[in-house]
């Protein structure tokens, strides 16, 4: 690690915001400044990186929220995430597949962040989506300086030059590089109609009937009664005790409980030496991910055993069978994925946690024809296998990685955070926590710090490889090859490690202080 942060954490007394992307936090920033209120800001935040964030997200994908409302001391929990075509049906797509190709606009549900700003905002907001969306129409209109993360997105995905619409608005001129000035005035269009008619136009009206136009055109059995049908749910947030603070994830669909799973079994683990407490950790990821694996799913189909899994029981049975000699290589089939994270806290004490995506980057790319609106890949995520929990049917949501995170000490929350990443959204989560509460680092040390991801290897075969950023000591390194991990060593701050960010809330000293993450474009700002 870096004997000082990347960059000073930011402190407040008032208000704060930390987004992926500077544009995305001023625009959160002067919300706040006028006397919007947390929500408000994250949701004009969220518009703007629809904007400048297109391979990360955007209006075509889902939203994940947790909300701390103070005047009840109450966490809610909304999932903004769409189910698949109700006309559509696993027998169908097996008969073409074995698996979901990744990019098909078979993979395509209902894009449910639209709904999820009007939803929340009403619930909890004091603006509306005319004026919040303003400046994402803006950037969309006049343009926006590509910065140098969003370039290498450009650049990393030669496939998205296949798509007639993307080449149209991000390819005329070649591969965008960093500092050019990047339009899209079809998706200023479709956000002005949002701005003007709130998201019934984006779910019934020329977005909507272009959106179903373009992916039965594809093959997709998607109707505009799906559409208009999609509401934005309320569930009972996820808790896990871990030592005097409860752990608050969103519930399933969503994988928010594989941070707690991971937390539940690291319990009795912070005395643990580096090397050995990081081990410790990689193994209690992959037991949580297997769980996730094999149980997880829309609750509304089949019940999802979460109860179990957060059981003191469950995580001393499960930490007993982990051995500080050797690694355990459990069959899965990680995937990646691009994300944006957005928290918030306003001077009430109201605290937002949003994490919105396409899934993995630019989505399906395909872009409803006139829109400017990228459509997202979530449904890659079902499987086809007969019987399995998060078998694909119609009308049913995906097992979803966006998973929120909120840390409260006596009921208030004391860390608000999340990350982008996939499956690696989890991994990250657990980290920070470690970082910060058992080891002492304030959020944006924790969020330097080095950090590993399980996963993929290639994007062809599963590999269980544990990728290291290269600012590890050589004593891990070396330690945890020895323990059977297959370790690759990548750059020093790494994109594939995902874009954190968090805001901490001492009520004691009344400030806030945030962090962001440098592997990103990312700033925390407060009033």
């Amino acid at each position: 690690m870096t004997d000082h942060p990347t960059r000073g954490t930011a402190r407040s007394t008032r208000a704060m915001i930390a987004t992926p992307d500077a544009l995305a936090t001023s625009a959160g920033l002067d919300v706040l400044r006028r006397g919007g209120n947390a929500v408000d800001a994250a949701i004009a935040a969220n518009g703007v990186l629809s904007v400048t964030y297109p391979a990360s997200c955007g209006l075509g994908g889902d939203a994940m929220w947790l909300v701390y409302e103070p005047a009840a001391q109450t966490v809610h929990a909304y999932n903004g995430s769409g189910r698949s075509p109700r006309e559509s049906d696993a027998e169908t797509l097996r008969a073409r597949w074995k698996k979901l190709p990744d990019r098909a606009a078979q993979c395509v549900t209902v894009p449910g962040v639209v709904r999820s700003w009007e939803d929340v905002g009403r619930r909890h907001g004091t603006r509306d989506l005319g004026e919040l969306l303003a400046p994402a129409e803006q950037y969309a209109r006049d343009g926006f300086a590509c910065t140098d993360v969003v370039a290498a997105q450009f650049d990393r995905n030669a496939w998205l030059r296949s798509r007639a619409e993307a080449v149209r608005w991000f390819f005329a001129r070649g591969v965008p590089r960093p500092g050019d000035v990047i339009r899209n005035p079809d998706l200023a269009k479709t956000i002005g109609e949002i701005r003007d008619n709130g998201a019934d136009e984006f779910y019934g009206g020329r977005f909507g009937h272009t959106f179903v136009k373009t992916l039965r055109a594809l093959g997709s059995t998607m109707t505009i009664n799906d559409l208009a049908n999609h509401r934005t749910d309320e569930d009972p947030p996820l808790r896990l005790r871990w030592r005097d603070l409860d752990l608050v994830a969103q519930p399933p669909n969503s994988q928010g409980a594989v941070t707690l799973m991971a937390m539940n079994i690291l319990s009795d683990d912070a005395e643990l030496d580096d090397l050995n407490w990081h081990h410790v950790a990689i193994e209690s990821i992959k037991r949580a991910l297997y769980q996730r694996d094999r149980f997880f799913c829309d609750p509304q189909t089949l019940n999802v055993p979460v109860a179990q899994f957060l059981a003191p029981a469950w995580g001393k049975a499960t930490r007993s069978a982990i051995s500080l000699d050797r690694s355990w290589f459990p069959q899965a089939a990680l995937d990646r994925g691009d994300t944006v994270a957005i928290c918030a806290v306003d001077g009430e004490g109201r605290a937002v946690s949003l994490i919105q995506s396409l899934y993995m980057n630019f989505g399906t790319g395909y872009v409803a024809e006139g829109t400017g609106v990228f459509l997202h890949n979530r449904g890659a995520y079902f499987s086809l296998e007969p019987g399995h929990p998060n078998e694909y049917a119609g009308g049913k949501r995906p097992l979803h990685t966006l998973s929120p995170a909120m840390v409260l000490r006596d009921g208030k929350p004391i860390l608000v955070h999340g990350t982008m990443g996939g499956d690696g959204q989890p991994q990250t989560q657990v980290q920070l926590l470690h970082n910060i509460f058992e080891r002492g680092m304030d959020v944006q040390e924790a969020i330097d710090a080095p950090r590993w991801n399980y996963g993929r290897s290639s994007e062809e075969q599963f590999t269980p490889t544990v990728h290291l950023e290269s600012r590890f000591p050589e004593s891990v390194r070396k330690g945890l090859t020895l323990k059977g991990h297959h370790v690759a060593l990548l750059g020093p701050f790494e994109h594939q490690m995902g874009h954190a960010q968090a805001i901490a809330i001492d009520d004691k000293k009344g400030t806030l202080s945030g962090g962001a993450d440098p592997r990103a474009d990312s700033a925390a700002l407060g009033l």
